[in-house]
């Protein structure tokens, strides 16, 4: 982790790759808050195969599996069927949430092969004053590598005990012209099995045993161009998920229901110097996004299918564009003014549903065709008290053609208390938009839901190579919907959530690293009551070091997820995850390999299931069962 990054000015920061991946204007000016930063290193070290893998080593943070996607929780959110859209996910500075759900795609079905990722940095805190809409609790954003921390050609191939293998191949070279061209290709697939649900377990339901699914099919591409102040790049992913859970109770338990995800984007950016203490940083973005799914439906108690039905079909596409315009002037003494303008064009959101017959036929179908256009003005500006204070103010405006307009206050204060010791403390506004399937199931009743953030943070230098961060937040969420006397859905609800995260980090020589953290958060949601997915405790420690010999690192990482509620209000109990790889230091002969054992104790665990309803058996379906031990091997080549 490159902690002293979190400590320096914001100018420094502008000068550097960080957050945005763009030399301007930096997300680190939308919050002071406790930034927290997973290298290509600790990637490596610690085995991650996903975005999720990433974001599960992270302070106060946790994902859910629910064995169709990965859920991101964390800061009073949580709840897997409740579509996130309250962290943004950025690939290089480009929004590539999807525009129906506004979901951030962490898993396998997500943009990025972990080994393009450069780092990935955690803003925690509200970031709507750069970004907008969806910035409500934090932002992610993942910095891919340059083409030449390739320098040529490199190949790999893994395989997993549960019966996954994938393939990658990878190209970077710089040009002799200067240009910079990365290209890469991976492919992933994992054999369907049998996994045994207790809600089903009974002689008509095959006694809850989903057999040969929850298996899963990927492909990626990924290319990047750069060249004199200009950046294209593109990503691709396709992925196909036999999910072994019943989507409904009206649904066939053990039958296949396959899932589609399809996400596509390019990005062209560019940068330059304007001149007179100016400059300028443009962004043109095209986005793409499909989903798809086949489910069947069981018989009534009179061995017929309502309505003549026997299966769904799900067809949703969206598209969208988006131009960014952001200005960086100096043109003030003490004084770095961001501002800019957006234009988001949301012109495809399209949702299909058709109901066939036994036989095929369309029985019934439902369609809707909506969009958004969505225009912004921000401002924000990180002005030099002195040598020991920095105040930060900020204000972006969003009107979008559907809603009325929003906007995003932001006021902070950092004082540098000595060379070793920062205090950092900020007060912010944000708000999240309904998504399009929000509008298009709830009509006038989606409405956008805001929240009041406070955070203090505290980061202390205690020795040349330890570092501590601390911070205390609250947030009060406003504005979400609740059922009134009447039974009518009204934005009246109010949640509140408050926390402590503290970590400490220490480097040794040789390369040997650690870093600690516990994280305590209490939740409440708009019945007072605890917050569902939401555990009060969460601590991670992660350690890597050199075996002897320095040819082989170990990275070595522990989890504790603490009890949580079900959307049942069933506790699940805590649970203490370790993980273990073991991983090829430096290339031997152009060969490296890495051998990573996830949950190496076996625990038997369960995860929060959205699902909260009981089949037949009477037994509720509100929590999922995970995987015990998992071994992954990969082995690959670089000339």
């Amino acid at each position: 982790m490159e902690g002293d990054l979190t400590s320096l000015p914001f100018e420094e920061l502008l000068q550097r790759d960080f957050v945005s991946a763009s030399r301007l204007a930096r997300q680190v000016s939308d919050a002071p808050s406790a930034v927290a930063i997973v290298t290509a290193e600790d990637i490596r070290a610690y085995g991650y195969r996903t975005l999720a893998d990433v974001i599960n080593g992270i302070r106060g943070l946790y994902t859910t599996d629910e064995r169709t996607y990965h859920f991101m929780g964390g800061r009073s959110f949580g709840d897997v069927e409740d579509y996130a859209g309250r962290v943004m996910l950025l690939i290089d500075g480009y929004v590539v949430q999807d525009n129906l759900f506004d979901q951030a795609y962490i898993d396998e079905s997500g943009l990025i092969d972990l080994e393009l990722v450069e780092r990935v940095e955690y803003v925690p805190g509200t970031g709507s004053v750069t970004y907008g809409n969806n910035a409500l609790l934090g932002i992610i954003n993942v910095v891919t590598r340059r083409a030449r921390d390739f320098d040529g050609a490199r190949v790999s191939a893994e395989v997993s005990s549960r019966g996954a293998s994938r393939q990658r191949a990878t190209w970077g070279k710089r040009l002799e012209s200067g240009a910079e061209v990365l290209l890469s290709a991976s492919t992933l697939d994992i054999d369907g099995r049998n996994l045994y649900f207790p809600a089903y377990d009974t002689p008509a339901t095959n006694f809850g045993v989903a057999e040969g699914l929850d298996g899963e099919r990927s492909q990626r591409v990924f290319g990047k161009l750069s060249w004199s102040g200009w950046t294209v790049q593109g990503g691709w992913v396709e992925r196909h998920k036999n999910v072994p859970t019943n989507p409904s109770r009206y649904t066939a338990f053990n039958t296949p229901y396959p899932t589609r995800d399809e996400t596509a984007f390019l990005g062209v950016r560019h940068e330059t110097d304007l001149g007179l203490q100016l400059s300028s940083s443009s962004s043109l973005m095209l986005g793409r996004y499909a989903y798809g799914n086949t489910r069947e439906y069981a018989l009534n108690e009179d061995g017929e299918y309502d309505e003549g039905e026997k299966y769904g079909v799900r067809d949703y596409r969206g598209g969208w564009w988006r131009l960014d315009q952001k200005f960086v002037g100096r043109w003030f003494a003490d004084h770095t003014l961001v501002f800019g303008a957006e234009i988001r064009d949301d012109h495809r959101q399209s949702f299909g549903r058709r109901f066939l017959s036994p036989g095929g036929e369309v029985t019934y179908r439902d369609d809707a065709e909506l969009s958004r256009r969505t225009f912004s003005l921000y401002v924000a500006d990180d002005y030099r008290l002195n040598e020991r204070w920095t105040l930060n103010l900020g204000m972006r405006y969003d009107d979008a053609d559907d809603l009325d307009g929003n906007l995003s206050p932001r006021a902070a204060l950092i004082w540098q208390q000595d060379s070793s010791t920062i205090w950092k403390a900020s007060y912010s506004e944000a708000f999240k938009m309904p998504n399009a399937n929000d509008r298009w199931i709830s009509d006038d009743e989606a409405v956008p839901e805001y929240v009041a953030a406070t955070e203090l943070v505290l980061q202390r230098q205690l020795a040349p190579q330890t570092r501590f961060t601390g911070s205390v937040y609250r947030y009060r969420r406003s504005d979400l919907l609740i059922e009134n006397a009447e039974g009518e859905a009204v934005p009246e609800g109010t949640s509140r959530a408050h926390g402590v995260e503290a970590e400490i980090e220490h480097l040794w020589e040789r390369g040997a690293r650690a870093r600690a953290s516990l994280a305590w958060q209490r939740s409440r949601d708009v019945h007072g009551r605890d917050a569902i997915n939401s555990p009060d405790l969460l601590g991670k420690l992660n350690f890597t070091f050199l075996l002897p010999g320095e040819a082989l690192r170990a990275g070595f990482e522990a989890q504790y997820l603490g009890p949580r509620l079900t959307r049942a209000r069933r506790e699940l109990g805590g649970v203490t995850l370790a993980n273990l790889t073991l991983s090829t230091e430096r290339n031997w002969h152009g060969l490296f390999a890495s051998l990573s054992v996830r949950n190496l104790l076996d625990r038997r665990y369960e995860t929060v299931s959205g699902l909260d309803w009981a089949p037949a058996s009477g037994i509720m379906h509100d929590g999922l069962r995970m995987d015990g031990r998992t071994v992954w091997l990969q082995i690959g080549f670089q000339p």
